[in-house]
Protein backbone atom coordinates (compact mmCIF):
# COMPACT_ATOMS: atom_id res chain seq x y z
CA UNK A 1 0.00 0.00 0.00
CA UNK A 2 1.38 3.31 -0.97
CA UNK A 3 2.12 5.81 1.87
CA UNK A 4 -0.25 8.85 1.76
CA UNK A 5 2.44 11.32 3.48
CA UNK A 6 5.18 11.38 0.86
CA UNK A 7 5.48 14.91 -0.50
CA UNK A 8 8.83 16.96 -0.93
CA UNK A 9 10.76 14.74 -2.51
CA UNK A 10 9.50 11.52 -2.54
CA UNK A 11 9.84 11.64 1.65
CA UNK A 12 7.72 11.87 4.18
CA UNK A 13 6.89 14.78 5.28
CA UNK A 14 8.73 18.07 4.95
CA UNK A 15 5.92 19.89 2.78
CA UNK A 16 6.23 23.29 4.93
CA UNK A 17 10.09 23.51 5.23
CA UNK A 18 10.26 23.50 1.02
CA UNK A 19 7.83 26.85 0.67
CA UNK A 20 9.14 28.46 3.70
CA UNK A 21 12.37 28.06 2.18
CA UNK A 22 11.23 28.75 -1.67
CA UNK A 23 9.50 31.68 -0.07
CA UNK A 24 13.16 33.23 1.58
CA UNK A 25 14.72 32.42 -1.12
CA UNK A 26 12.39 34.29 -3.52
CA UNK A 27 11.98 37.01 -1.05
CA UNK A 28 16.15 37.69 -0.47
CA UNK A 29 16.52 37.32 -4.56
CA UNK A 30 13.68 40.30 -4.59
CA UNK A 31 15.95 42.52 -1.98
CA UNK A 32 18.76 41.92 -3.99
CA UNK A 33 17.34 42.81 -7.35
CA UNK A 34 15.94 45.75 -6.06
CA UNK A 35 18.95 47.36 -4.65
CA UNK A 36 20.85 46.71 -7.98
CA UNK A 37 21.32 49.34 -10.61
CA UNK A 38 21.91 48.53 -14.32
CA UNK A 39 23.90 51.07 -16.79
CA UNK A 40 24.66 50.18 -20.05
CA UNK A 41 26.69 52.01 -22.83
CA UNK A 42 27.34 51.08 -26.29
CA UNK A 43 31.11 49.95 -27.43
CA UNK A 44 33.03 51.76 -30.12
CA UNK A 45 35.96 51.07 -32.05
CA UNK A 46 38.78 53.50 -32.27
CA UNK A 47 36.52 56.34 -30.42
CA UNK A 48 33.51 55.95 -33.05
CA UNK A 49 30.02 54.58 -31.98
CA UNK A 50 28.85 51.70 -33.79
CA UNK A 51 25.12 52.15 -33.09
CA UNK A 52 24.45 53.99 -35.70
CA UNK A 53 26.33 52.78 -38.78
CA UNK A 54 24.32 49.13 -37.53
CA UNK A 55 21.09 50.31 -37.72
CA UNK A 56 21.68 52.08 -40.77
CA UNK A 57 22.81 48.48 -41.81
CA UNK A 58 19.33 47.53 -40.19
CA UNK A 59 17.27 49.84 -41.88
CA UNK A 60 19.31 48.86 -45.12
CA UNK A 61 18.16 45.16 -44.48
CA UNK A 62 14.37 46.06 -43.53
CA UNK A 63 14.27 48.09 -47.13
CA UNK A 64 15.55 45.31 -49.08
CA UNK A 65 13.13 42.99 -46.58
CA UNK A 66 10.11 44.89 -47.72
CA UNK A 67 11.04 45.26 -51.44
CA UNK A 68 11.57 41.17 -51.62
CA UNK A 69 10.26 38.95 -48.18
CA UNK A 70 13.02 36.49 -50.01
CA UNK A 71 15.69 38.67 -50.09
CA UNK A 72 18.37 36.59 -48.10
CA UNK A 73 20.27 40.22 -48.14
CA UNK A 74 18.15 41.21 -46.25
CA UNK A 75 17.68 39.30 -43.45
CA UNK A 76 21.14 38.66 -43.20
CA UNK A 77 21.54 42.66 -42.57
CA UNK A 78 18.50 42.55 -40.38
CA UNK A 79 19.28 39.72 -38.46
CA UNK A 80 23.07 40.10 -38.37
CA UNK A 81 22.67 43.95 -37.19
CA UNK A 82 19.87 43.17 -33.99
CA UNK A 83 22.39 40.25 -33.24
CA UNK A 84 25.31 42.70 -33.22
CA UNK A 85 23.65 45.20 -31.63
CA UNK A 86 22.09 42.76 -28.86
CA UNK A 87 25.81 42.02 -28.17
CA UNK A 88 26.82 45.21 -28.12
CA UNK A 89 24.59 46.42 -25.02
CA UNK A 90 24.79 42.92 -23.24
CA UNK A 91 28.73 42.99 -23.28
CA UNK A 92 28.64 46.46 -21.84
CA UNK A 93 26.12 45.97 -18.94
CA UNK A 94 27.49 47.67 -15.57
CA UNK A 95 26.19 46.13 -12.54
CA UNK A 96 26.09 48.57 -9.18
CA UNK A 97 24.68 48.17 -5.69
CA UNK A 98 22.76 50.83 -4.13
CA UNK A 99 24.01 52.01 -0.87
CA UNK A 100 22.45 50.26 1.89
CA UNK A 101 22.52 48.91 5.66
CA UNK A 102 24.89 46.58 6.99
CA UNK A 103 21.48 45.09 8.58
CA UNK A 104 19.69 45.37 4.92
CA UNK A 105 23.19 43.50 3.42
CA UNK A 106 23.13 40.61 5.94
CA UNK A 107 19.04 40.10 5.61
CA UNK A 108 19.25 40.23 1.98
CA UNK A 109 22.17 37.22 1.62
CA UNK A 110 21.26 35.28 4.97
CA UNK A 111 17.74 34.93 3.42
CA UNK A 112 18.37 33.23 0.45
CA UNK A 113 21.10 31.15 2.58
CA UNK A 114 18.72 29.82 5.00
CA UNK A 115 16.27 29.05 2.66
CA UNK A 116 18.52 26.86 0.71
CA UNK A 117 18.97 25.23 3.90
CA UNK A 118 15.01 24.55 4.57
CA UNK A 119 15.00 23.22 1.17
CA UNK A 120 17.63 20.83 1.36
CA UNK A 121 16.06 19.36 4.73
CA UNK A 122 13.36 19.58 3.42
CA UNK A 123 14.40 16.78 1.15
CA UNK A 124 15.07 14.30 3.55
CA UNK A 125 12.63 12.01 5.08
CA UNK A 126 10.63 13.23 8.64
CA UNK A 127 8.75 11.54 11.05
CA UNK A 128 4.63 12.38 10.47
CA UNK A 129 2.63 11.57 13.39
CA UNK A 130 0.69 8.81 13.60
CA UNK A 131 3.07 6.52 12.14
CA UNK A 132 3.85 3.69 13.73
Amino acid sequence: MPNKHLNVGGTPGGFGEFFTGLGLVLLGGYMLFTNTVVYTSFWGLYGYNLLGPLLLLFVLGLIFLVGNGRSWVGWVLSIGSLGAIAVGILMNLTFHFKSITLLSALIMFGMPAVGCGLILRSLRAHGVPGDD
